[in-house]
């Protein structure tokens, strides 16, 4: 396939499901011989694009303010221009939208791809464009888009997310974040990744909510809660609680981390939705799906079609996330190390066969010829 010039563009480049996955692909499309820059606000995931030599560019793809739009209207088409893109992939409602005039100036096709559910209100439809092809990450997001959105069925393709398999490995080494708190690599531990903010940050609580009752069934159990948010200090608050009652460090509060593949290096389990997920399943380790949507538990694979089909967020589930739910499938797991090694070898074969990066990037690089042969049709007409 013939070289591309790709216009990756997002709101920020701060740790979180889209944006690891937007860091991902533009290293996987490198790999692919083709040519990739990235606009957005920035953050600290820059680090990454420039350790790959991908070009990043400002862009306040963040902000709804007319300013601000306005702004970044002028610079995606100045980096359309300049750099000679041959497509834009666009993350999220503002860089899309945004996207979506760059296209219609540079005739260039649009790609978006949909991360998740998004709300259908009038006010917030208007501010919603989709581009020539849609790429959604699940069979569900799929189904919102042409229900409430009313993409055409055939301008979408489901495309599960991938994960890196080289970096998130059984082989990583556990041993330098084991240091940084003083932990024996024999002791049991919880990892809990997400966005601590909202409804994900009330998760978080949850899990919080969980560590007395597993503490008493397993007394050198340790739990790491990764993230930021507004809910940060919510969480520190009651995990210092927990720490006082049971007098020493067993809920450890870390705030954002770029080195998630060395913590969940380190962990017997993995709670968490989404690519936290597919992480903790690449790592060879049992995840616990416990989401803000739904809890789904232990991926066992009796369940796993129909995490697959909702994105490994919980959507779809009649179970709520609560303690007891989080207790009872963390503690199958910690009390059965013979299950826990044998879901995690099965996690990681799942990832091996269908949910790997590469073969992520192969999928949308097919998306991307299909654009860009839908829009010379048009241009020929």
């Amino acid at each position: 396939m013939p070289s591309l010039n790709v216009l990756l563009a997002l709101m920020a480049l701060e740790t979180g499901g889209a944006e690891t996955h937007v860091v991902g692909l533009a290293q996987e499309l490198k790999k692919r011989g083709h040519h990739v820059i990235v606009a957005s606000q920035g953050g600290c995931l820059e680090e990454e694009l420039l350790a790959a030599e991908i070009r990043h560019f400002q862009v306040p793809l963040n902000s709804r303010a007319p300013w601000d739009l306005l702004c970044g209207l002028r610079l995606m088409i100045r980096l359309v221009n300049e750099y000679n893109i041959n497509l834009i992939h666009a993350h999220a409602r503002i860089p899309a939208w945004v996207g979506h005039f760059a296209s219609l100036w540079t005739r260039r096709p649009l790609v978006t791809t949909a991360h998740g559910i998004y709300s259908a209100n009038l006010g917030l439809k208007a501010l919603t464009t989709w581009g020539d092809q849609v790429i959604a990450v699940s069979e569900d997001v799929r189904a919102h888009l042409v229900q409430n959105f009313g993409v055409p069925k055939d301008n979408v393709t489901v495309i599960p997310n991938g994960v890196d398999t080289t970096r998130f490995a059984p082989d990583v080494d556990p041993g330098p974040v084991l240091a940084e708190f003083g932990l024996s690599a024999a002791d049991p531990k919880i990892v809990y990744v997400s966005r601590l903010s909202g409804a994900r940050g009330e998760v978080a609580l949850k899990v919080i909510e969980a560590v007395p009752e597993l503490l008493r069934r397993h007394p050198k159990l340790t739990t790491f809660i990764v993230g930021e948010g507004d809910k940060l200090p919510e969480v520190e608050r009651w995990a210092e609680k927990v720490n006082q009652d049971f007098r020493r460090p067993a809920i450890l509060v870390t705030g954002a981390r770029t080195d998630t593949a060395s913590i969940i290096a380190v962990a017997t389990v993995v709670i968490g939705v989404g690519r936290v997920i597919l992480e903790g399943m690449a790592s060879a380790k049992p995840v616990v799906i416990a989401g803000e949507a739904g809890f789904m538990g232990l991926l066992t694979p009796s369940i796993l079609a129909e995490a697959k089909r909702h994105n490994f967020s919980g959507r779809g589930s009649n179970q709520a996330t609560d303690a007891e739910a989080i207790t009872a499938a963390v503690d199958k797991v910690l009390a059965q190390k013979e299950l826990a090694q044998e879901l995690g070898n099965f996690g990681r074969q799942v990832v091996l066969q269908e949910l790997s990066l590469a073969q992520m990037a192969a999928q949308v690089e097919e998306v991307y010829f299909k654009a860009l042969r839908r829009n010379d049709n048009a241009a020929h007409r």
